[in-house]
């Protein structure tokens, strides 16, 4: 194999890696509905979010201390309610405000078995 099909083999690969890596994330805000649930599975650092038939793997910051016994939080994108984005999104309880780190799409599998490990 000559330099030149070495050289692009990486390239090619690195970008399929990149591709796949942004694929992991939300790409845009999307506004939340009415149907929606939320799984805090004992963890201050994540939650599962279930919106409509959507999914989603939240991860904050920092510890997020309120989140696990809280009965209530909203959810606010780009200083939007009922907003997800990939940035600027804070989850709001009675005691915090927790900055979100990274949304990532989940399987409706993966929340249900999230779902699960919490009861």
């Amino acid at each position: 194999m000559n330099t030149k099909h070495l050289i692009l083999a990486a390239l090619l690969s690195g970008a399929a890696f990149s591709a796949n890596a942004a694929n992991n994330s939300l790409a845009s805000c999307t506004d939340l509905g009415a149907d929606r649930e939320i799984v805090r599975a004992g963890s201050a650092r994540t939650m599962a979010l279930r919106d409509g038939d959507s999914h989603y793997l939240v991860s904050f910051r920092s510890d997020c201390g309120s989140l696990t016994t809280t009965g209530s939080l909203k959810i606010i994108g780009e200083g939007t309610e009922d907003r997800l984005c990939p940035s600027n999104t804070v989850v709001r309880t009675k005691r915090d405000e927790c900055q979100v780190q990274s949304v990532k799409p989940i399987s409706a599998d993966d929340f249900a078995s999230r779902k699960r490990r919490a009861r």
